[in-house]
């Protein structure tokens, strides 16, 4: 028999959370509007789930051993510092084009990028000016915020 290398992980929350595995990888993530069907089959799947279900009840969990698919170098650059931005925290986007060099704008064509959101928490990084965009809507940022601000210091 031959063993599956794709996989499926669903994570209740207030909106079903969906990553894609392949051979230990997450190639995609997001938030579902629709059913999907979940297909675990490695340990890595099971101890992602794991984890994921433990940030989604409001526990720090660091994701940044998960290997995940950076789309161009550029946003690798880029969503490789935001996954060092610490639960609970937040930083600007010109922070995080200050430390890449680069302009704010282009973090946030990077940040629109980015595959897998919560596991590289693009969530945390705002504007200056008010929470900014977000790729899965700006409700369920808002709602991530609160989540890991409502948790933070109190594990």
């Amino acid at each position: 028999m031959q063993t599956r290398t794709s996989e499926t992980i669903v994570v209740e929350w207030n909106w079903d959370f969906v990553a894609r595995l392949k051979d230990g990888m997450v190639l995609k993530a997001c938030f579902a509007r629709e059913c999907v069907e979940e297909s675990i089959e490695s340990e890595f799947a099971e101890n992602l789930k794991r984890r994921l279900e433990r940030y989604f009840k409001g526990r720090a969990v660091d994701f940044t051993d998960v290997n995940v698919l950076y789309p161009t170098p550029f946003s690798e650059r880029v969503l490789r510092v935001v996954r060092s931005i610490p639960f609970g925290l937040v930083e600007s986007y010109s922070s995080i084009a200050e430390k890449v060099g680069t302009s704010p704008r282009a973090v946030g064509v990077a940040l629109r990028s980015n595959l897998v959101p919560v596991i590289v928490p693009c969530h945390r990084v705002v504007s200056k000016a008010g929470i900014g965009g977000y790729s899965q809507g700006e409700s369920i940022k808002k709602a991530l915020l609160e989540l890991e601000s409502k948790f933070h210091g109190k594990l």
